[in-house]
């Protein structure tokens, strides 16, 4: 019964990443909270997004530029580890509350400035906010708080996915051993994400077939609002629960 409810998320939140370079892991889980805990959902996200975090790199490869991703993903690759143990050892229901505190705030600030162009903060903040990023990349699975860092940063929306998806994957080969080490990552949970890697290859396609069609700003704002209710609800839902 969750499957096709599944597939039709984890369809739309791929087609999201492959028109504006992030955003799937909030939908995905933020949708699929409602009904799994974040530590049966963020593994299944992981393997899903690992390798569309490489093919963006790889479409986009002529715009990496060293000096914006490679610090970046060295302090990601560290961050990761403290958050997939947080992951681990939290309550399930705590988890969801703040995950819901998170994605609703990360929803407000996309609808509150632009993706690009804004004023780039300084680069203390930058390597702060990467480093925090990391940590809730561990526990949640999302990269949205570095996706609008990075944005302010990257005008270019080319550059600007080349590099934030280098970013990622540099976090996904760390993830890997240590949702391993953890148990985090089973034999289960592979399966359960290779038979929604069609829905995950779909939504990429479609994302990156319509990217220049569809306007980025639209895609932003729908992002951020969708973001916003499915923070908002899911923590109120399991604020609510006793």
């Amino acid at each position: 019964m969750l499957y096709p409810i599944w597939f039709l998320v984890v369809t739309l939140a791929y087609f999201v990443k492959g028109t504006a370079g992030f955003g799937n892991s909030p939908i995905h889980t933020g949708l699929m909270a409602f009904f799994l805990n974040n530590a049966d959902l963020t593994p299944v996200d992981f393997v899903l997004t690992f390798p569309a975090n490489i093919a963006l790199t790889v479409k986009h490869r002529k715009q990496l530029v060293p000096r914006l991703w490679v610090p970046g993903a060295l302090i990601t690759m560290l961050a990761v580890i403290p958050g997939v143990l947080l992951l681990k050892n939290m309550d399930g229901r705590v988890l969801k509350v703040l995950f819901g505190i998170v994605i609703a705030l990360l929803g407000a600030d996309m609808l509150r400035k632009k993706s690009a162009g804004s004023k780039a903060p300084p680069q203390w903040a930058v390597l702060a906010l990467t480093a925090v990023s990391g940590t809730i990349n561990g526990l949640f699975g999302i990269g949205v708080l570095l996706a609008a860092v990075m944005g302010r940063v990257i005008p270019d929306s080319r550059t600007f996915k080349a590099n934030i998806s280098a970013i990622f994957t540099a976090g996904n080969l760390v993830m890997l051993p240590v949702y391993l080490l953890t148990g985090l990552l089973t034999k289960e949970v592979v399966l359960r994400a290779l038979s929604l890697y069609p829905a995950m290859a779909l939504g990429l396609f479609l994302g990156i077939r319509f990217a220049g069609r569809l306007k980025e700003e639209t895609v932003r704002k729908c992002t951020a609002l969708l973001l916003i209710a499915c923070g908002l609800f899911l923590t109120l839902g399991n604020l609510s629960t006793r």
